[in-house]
């Protein structure tokens, strides 16, 4: 709690008290306010206002006016949110104001005490959209504790809020651990050196390192259903076997299973199907163990996956490497990994994410806990992996990334989604996050989407979620004191996520004369090596 600074009493009511309930009052003003005076800010939606009473002020935010026809003044709605005490806060009100009571408009320093900074390990993130002068923080331990969300539309700012928020924590913890799935490749400028963006061109995440369900994603296409099943039930005896095969008798080579994440060559992957397939009497029972092969086979000369097939004569066991660059242990000055999936074929992309996320969790269930350091997840495009619909997506990615949300916690690993169609994200994942950031939504299938994931203190607020500018946010849940609408503060220009539309009235202005950028584009394209 936050000690008022100055104890100042009101100067002039705004207004009365008409009525009142357990959650809410009305006031009638007393005169219309001066709109660039703070009464008038307050008399406005989203302002403060005060109740003073004998030994307490009761504080409530304003969520409607309406104008009474009678008297020809306004009438205020007002959510009732705490109390000012012996010059602290407190949520809840103990004390409700009586009718009649004069209602002032809260002051710099009631907004002080409410708001201000109240922890070194506070982070700063913007202003109250109302008062420019008052700082607003989240409490990064209850907002990475508790995981968090950011949902908006299309071009309400929700880029540039995550970058803000990462970068606001990784300056207050440089030794952070940060690994962020980045669809289009947005991030990579954002958070300059402080970054290792990892793509397919430096990272190899090999065949091996996937489990049986997702080995069975990339490599069981074609046929029937029946086929498929069969095509899977080979691929995961097959695979056991080249695991063991790799193993020897190395200590603890009996208890290998399918999913163990121990090294195999897809070389003898290859090889296993093969003896298989010639044990078979029947030529017409071969056509599983064929396409299987062929597939295998088409992947390893497909340029597109060399980060996943591609290996020398050996297949090293590069699994601490690869969660060591994931996890960002150790940190070495650059405490977040991007991870650019932009250049990822679309049909493996939800296996890469599930195999990315799944080796951090698995690696943390079996750590010992008291030294497995904190892990932040952030999400892009949440709807993509964990979608509503389960039919929409890959059950593993989903299931993995709602196992982080539900149990995450207990070991460590925190999580944030993003997502610009809340209502396509998975209830069970949003509803685990305890703070939202909530930007401007037109979705009205969106807006009642997050109305029942935040807190019931804010809901009041949700009316303005369709009208609010850019750049600013409602905040509700576990990370701040009080939901609260706020301006995000703003980002360099260097510092902005790659996530803005093209300039099509400036670029159209000039005509494009040589051939290079087309030589350029088709030999990238060729060679599939996107541009840096």
């Amino acid at each position: 709690m936050i000690e008022r600074r100055l104890n100042t009493m009101p100067t002039a009511v705004l207004g009365a008290v008409t009525s009142v309930t357990g959650s809410q009052m009305k006031v009638r003003l007393s005169e219309k306010p001066e709109v660039d005076h703070r009464d008038g800010h307050a008399a406005r939606i989203g302002g403060m206002l005060k109740v003073p009473g004998l030994d307490r002020e009761v504080l409530g935010r304003v969520t409607e006016v309406e104008l009474e026809e009678l008297t020809g003044r306004y009438l205020l709605v007002v959510d009732l949110i705490g109390e000012i005490s012996d010059g602290r806060f407190r949520r809840g009100v103990s004390h409700h104001p009586l009718p009649a009571s004069p209602a002032f408009a809260a002051s710099e320093d009631d907004l002080h005490v409410i708001y201000n900074h109240p922890s070194l390990f506070d982070i700063r993130v913007g202003t109250l959209y109302d008062s420019a002068d008052q700082a607003a923080y989240v409490q990064i331990d209850d907002l990475l504790g508790k995981h968090f969300a950011v949902v908006g539309s299309t071009g309400s700012g929700k880029s540039c809020t995550v970058a803000l928020l990462i970068s606001s924590i990784l300056n207050a913890h440089p030794n952070a651990h940060v690994l962020m799935l980045d669809p289009h490749n947005e991030y990579a400028r954002a958070f300059g050196d402080k970054a290792e963006v990892l793509n397919v061109n430096n990272l190899q995440l090999p065949l091996w390192m996937l489990d049986s369900e997702e080995a069975v994603r990339v490599l069981v296409v074609g046929g029937s259903a029946a086929e498929r099943e069969t095509q899977a039930m080979i691929l995961r005896d097959t695979i056991l076997r080249a695991r063991r095969h790799y193993a020897g008798d190395a200590p603890g080579s009996s208890s290998i299973t399918v999913d163990t994440p121990v090294p195999y060559r897809i070389a003898d992957l290859i090889r296993f199907i093969n003896e298989a397939m010639g044990r078979l009497d029947k030529p017409d029972t071969t056509m599983p163990y064929l396409r299987l092969r062929s597939r295998l086979e088409s992947l390893r000369a497909d340029r597109r996956f060399s980060f996943m097939f591609a290996e020398g004569l050996d297949a090293p066991d590069t699994l601490a490497d690869v969660l060591g660059r994931l996890m960002r242990i150790p940190v070495n000055g650059k405490p977040i990994a991007i991870l650019d999936l932009s250049g990822v074929p679309s049909d493996v992309t939800d296996v890469v994410v599930s195999l990315c996320c799944r080796l951090i969790f698995d690696f943390a269930v079996w750590s010992k806990r008291d030294e497995m350091p904190p892990v932040l997840i952030v999400c892009e495009e949440a709807q993509r992996y964990v979608p509503a619909h389960p039919d929409s997506g890959f059950d593993a990615t989903a299931r993995v990334i709602t196992r982080v949300a539900k149990e995450g916690r207990k070991y460590g690993l925190s999580l944030a989604l993003v997502s610009q169609r809340p209502s396509e994200l998975a209830p069970e994942a949003l509803s685990q996050c305890g703070t939202i950031f909530a930007l401007r939504m037109g979705s009205e299938v969106d807006q009642k989407f997050v109305a029942r994931a935040v807190a019931d203190a804010a809901r009041g607020m949700l009316a303005s979620l369709p009208s609010m500018p850019t750049q600013q946010a409602l905040v509700s849940g576990e990370g701040v004191r009080l939901p609260m609408r706020i301006r995000m503060d703003d980002l360099a220009p260097e510092h902005r996520p790659s996530s803005e539309g093209a300039a099509f009235s400036t670029e159209w202005q000039t005509d494009l004369t040589d051939g290079v950028l087309r030589e350029q584009g088709i030999r990238r394209w060729r060679m599939q090596a996107r541009q840096p």
